[in-house]
Formats: structure tokens, sequence, C-alpha cells
């Protein structure tokens, strides 16, 4: 074993000797970089600006990855059909205060056309004061029935609020229901005497 040990040696040196020929970096003895290398003032200028943009690059990437970004816009390709022009949107949002029923979702295009059937997509669960789920929310399968024409019978009671009363009002109630409506407008004329009863 100690005979053959110097031609194991010579065998491994040379496989080295091999692979080393293919070293497409090759660098320069020791002994010679003094005389082949000569260092100069612009060098070393350009190699202190290349580290500082180096550095510059990894810091700016690395807080491009540490930010949080925000997206307000979603871009759809053209489709072929148009069953295929959708864009599925996940959400979880929970209200305390807000009823079931009074929730609801509505989605309007680039081009205006407005979309008031999503609701039926969409689950809506029952909380508890606490936040905890209670049971899942039924939409009612039966049409609320209302009267054609609402009479309201004794005085008004909603506040006529103005532009110089309107700041008072305001900060006197926690919760104020306002109804902006105009004198002119038959919806408006309808809606004020079921506005005064419901007051």
């Amino acid at each position: 074993c100690i005979r053959g040990l110097p031609e194991l040696v010579d065998a491994t040196m040379g496989i080295l000797q091999s692979v080393k020929s293919v070293d497409f970096y090759r660098k320069l003895k020791r002994d010679l970089q003094s005389e082949l290398t000569e260092t100069s003032i612009a060098g070393a200028a350009l190699s202190v600006v290349a580290a500082l943009v180096m550095l510059g690059l990894v810091f700016a990437e690395f807080n491009s990855y540490m930010t949080t970004t925000t997206e307000s816009k979603v871009v759809l390709d053209h489709f072929e059909s148009n069953a295929d022009d959708t864009l599925q949107v996940n959400f979880n949002l929970t209200f305390p205060h807000l009823k079931c029923e009074y929730a609801s979702v509505d989605a309007t295009n680039f081009m205006g056309t407005h979309d008031a059937g999503l609701a039926a997509r969409v689950s809506k669960i029952h909380l508890d004061k606490h936040g905890r789920a209670l049971a899942k929310h039924e939409d009612r399968t039966r049409a609320l029935q209302h009267s054609v024409d609402e009479v309201h019978e004794g005085p008004a009671t909603s506040t006529q609020l103005t532009t110089d009363n309107f700041e008072i009002a305001h900060h006197q109630h926690e919760i104020m229901i306002v109804n902006f409506f105009a004198p002119w407008c038959h919806w408006c004329q309808r809606l004020e005497p079921v506005w005064e009863k419901s007051t």
C-alpha cells in the first residue's frame, strides 16, 4: 500500500491539472502581480463608485422586496368569449353592526355596465356580539310588499338640515341618517311620506 501511494498521488495530480486546463478565469501568479499590474487614481475612483452603485442596488432591491404595495386597478386581457371575461375575487369582510340583509355587493366595469347580481354568489354569516359565527344567512325568497302610495298623517318629525345647522346636528347625534332629496324629483316626493312615517 505504501509503495502504491506515490502512483495514486501522481494520478490525482494529473487529473487536477487536466481539470485546471479548462479554467476560464485564470489569475496571475502572486510574484508577477506587481510586475504586470499597476494601480491608478482613476481605477481606484472607478472601483469606489462601482462598489457604491452595487451597494445602492442591493439596498434598493431589498427595500423593494420588503415594501408592501397595494394595487387598486386590475386590467384583464381580451378573451374570445364573454363567458371567460370574468375574474374571481375572494374577500372576507366583517361588519359587526350591519344586518346581513342590508349587505350587498355591486360591480361596475369601465364601460359603465352595472352588475347588481353578485350578492347571490356571496355567503353571509350571522355573528354574535363577540364576533363568533352563528348561522348562515338565507336571503328572502319572497319580495317585500310595499304600498304604492304611502300617506303620512301628522306633523313633520324629521329635522330640516341646511348649511347652517348641518354641523350642529351632526355633532349632537352619534348616529344620523340623512335623506338628500330634491323637491322637484318624483321619487323624492314619493319617499317623503315614507321617510316621515319612519322617523
